[in-house]
């Protein structure tokens, strides 16, 4: 059957008074209701349901909007249909912070009563756009958001079979008086009587934002009126621009715009990012060396950061006792604290509200035979790193931190233990009664050398890097999922010696690229070509729902892929370390180029190259390399044209 667009049924043609408002949240257009009268609101039943006065047994509402953040025990009305002589709610749709409640009249020989049923969390009130869909069958009834799992619940009493709309009417936003008003924001409410709309639905690119039918005046983009006509109803942003230096970029700044006089550029912070709206086109021209970073030993990894409030840091991973954390000063990175570790191989920056925290993953013990890594937290007083938490690791390579449904996690890619590479690794929760982290799940791993977590509209992803399983570095490499509250296996990849995996974005499709290190099997004699092997990227098949191969690329014992973007170009530098006969390697800098894929347009002379990081300043792009085999990282300056 048609989907019945509840909306558009009482948007007023063009030119008509209203007191709708449309408002434009998040780049998205969406009506704010509750400026209007209820009686404006509504319509009678009749006009969609004009050959039956029976409302379907069988049905799905889809709703886009964006919640309000309500007060404990408000509710507000989303749909309502009221019969108009007695004022009875034959049915409601109705929305509270924690829970999405369906209202429907139920009747029979010993009278009329309401039922209610009620989801728990449908979506969250983070100010952000979601699309629900709730699917009814008799008994049956089940809610998605975003295209996620459905919840499903059998009700005890199931929605009417002959549940009458003769003499109702139909009420969006109200319950038909003035208290109880929706004061969020609606972009799609639609009935499709029959069937769970889910299947037209899902899956979708923006699952947030998926679409069965909108009202026309929502369909068209943000203020660029179409046939040079101005915006036919009352039309509200609360735009601001900022002027001077790079301001941050965060919830709070989305949608709103930053001028650079410097650089006479216009930008739109869209998520965590300043895109590029009106500029002359920057182009990668050329890369020029700018700081020797001198380190106190080889260093195995670095990770670059911003403290809001603060500035932008760097840590050094160093194989000897002690790395270091640098911060930006005057155009380039001076020594800013030391910390004590045990042959260091990464570091991860991650913030838990306020709190902002550096994780090192230690390989070797300590002076009393001790093996494990440390979580430091961030002291806004004395403007330092202090020690917080000790966590148990055997030849801790890497630590991934991510959040799942608003819980915060951390990850450990436990080496060996031993000569034991066949270990598990450990997925860590954090506590909020404790505030420390706690051992959550374990996941067998062979040789971990890198986790990487990524998202795909409503499901979370995490990626192992598997090097060694104790006789070969011919292992698969892993990817889970999450679902029913851990991970669990999705895809299995053939690698190599992997020692990383980076997910990126260019437009709406998804890429995994893994950087292979070594070709080694204990049966085969090793050979100096075994190095020189080919790194691969592959692409997310959405119809296969898997990820598929997508270019080889031919690597010397890769150890890191860093993607990064200067104007409207896409970037990939890959870490070479070893051909099998020197450390003196070029890594190549790779151009998106579409169809052709990643092209090689730089060439960059490096010494045992083992971590590369890209990040920006006020004043331009930049990336940092480490090396493995000298006490010397360098920061590289992006020239553009």
């Amino acid at each position: 059957m048609r989907p019945l667009d509840i909306l558009a049924e009482v948007v007023p043609p063009p030119g008509a008074p209203s007191e709708i408002r449309t408002m434009q949240a998040h780049g998205v257009r969406g009506l704010q209701l509750s400026a209007a009268a209820p009686q404006a609101m509504s319509f009678p039943a009749s006009r969609i349901f004009f050959r039956c006065d029976l409302f379907p047994q069988e049905f799905s509402i889809v709703v886009t909007l964006k919640v309000p953040d309500l007060p404990p025990k408000k509710n507000e009305y989303l749909l309502t249909l009221v019969a108009e002589e007695s004022d009875a709610l034959l049915l409601g749709l109705r929305y509270s912070p924690t829970q999405l409640h369906l209202l429907f009249l139920r009747e029979d020989a010993a009278g009329a009563w309401q039922t209610r049923v009620s989801f728990r969390s449908a979506a969250p009130t983070d100010g952000q756009w979601h699309t629900l869909v709730l699917a009814v069958s008799g008994a049956s009834f089940s809610l998605s958001a975003d295209c996620g799992i459905p919840l499903h619940l059998t009700a005890d009493v199931p929605f009417p079979a002959t549940l009458s709309v003769r003499g109702a009417r139909f009420f969006v936003g109200s319950r038909r008086r003035s208290k109880g008003l929706f004061t969020g924001l609606v972009r799609q409410l639609v009935l499709l009587p029959g069937s769970d709309a889910t299947p037209r639905l899902c899956p979708s690119r923006n699952a947030q934002l998926a679409v069965l039918s909108i009202p026309r005046v929502l369909q068209a983009l943000p203020g660029k009126p179409e046939d040079n006509e101005v915006l036919q109803y009352p039309y509200e942003t609360d735009l601001k621009v900022t002027l001077g230096s790079r301001p941050p970029c965060t919830k709070v700044e989305d949608a709103q715009f930053w001028f650079d006089a410097s650089r006479k550029g216009l930008y739109l912070c869209v998520g965590n990012e300043w895109v590029s709206v009106l500029a002359a086109r920057e182009r990668l021209d050329y890369v020029q060396q700018h700081q020797d970073l001198l380190t106190s030993s080889e260093t195995l990894g670095i990770e670059v950061f911003r403290i809001p409030g603060v500035g932008l840091f760097a840590a050094t991973a160093n194989r000897k006792a002690t790395s270091a954390i640098y911060k930006w000063t005057d155009g380039k990175f001076a020594s800013f604290q030391s910390l004590r570790t045990h042959q260091a191989q990464s570091w991860r920056h991650f913030t838990i509200g306020r709190k902002v925290f550096l994780a090192v993953a230690n390989f070797e013990p300590d002076e009393k035979g001790q093996e494990f890594s440390v979580i430091y937290k961030w002291s806004p007083r004395k403007l330092k790193f202090a020690p917080y938490q000790r966590i148990a690791t055997h030849s801790a390579r890497d630590w991934e931190a991510f959040e799942v449904h608003g819980e915060h996690f951390l990850a450990v890619a436990n080496h060996r233990e031993g000569d034991n590479h066949n270990i598990d690794s450990v997925i860590y929760k954090w506590n909020p009664a404790t505030r420390l982290f706690e051992a959550n799940q374990t996941i067998p791993t062979s040789g971990a050398y890198d986790w990487e977590f990524f998202t795909v509209g409503p499901y979370s992803f995490l990626a192992v890097a598997n090097t060694f399983n104790g006789t070969s570095t011919r292992v698969h490499s892993r990817l889970y999922v999450w679902l029913l509250g851990a991970f669990q296996l999705f895809q299995s990849f053939p690698t190599f010696g992997a020692a990383d995996w980076e997910v990126f974005h260019i437009g709406e499709r998804i890429f995994l690229a893994v950087a292979n290190s070594h070709s080694y099997d204990a049966a085969v004699q090793a050979q100096n070509g075994s190095y020189v092997l080919n790194s691969v990227i592959y692409e997310l098949n959405l119809t296969a729902q898997a990820f598929v191969k997508f270019q080889d690329i031919p690597t010397c014992s890769a150890l890191d892929w860093e993607f990064f973007s200067v104007g409207e170009d896409y970037f990939l530098v890959v870490a070479n370390s070893f051909d099998g006969n020197t450390f003196l390697v070029n890594s190549i800098i790779y151009r998106w180029q579409g169809y052709e894929g990643f092209v090689a347009v730089h060439s960059l002379p490096t010494f045992g190259c083992r971590d590369w990081e890209a990040f920006n300043t006020s004043a331009g792009s930049y990336l940092i390399y480490s090396s493995a085999k000298e006490p010397l990282s360098r920061v590289l300056r992006l020239r553009t044209r």
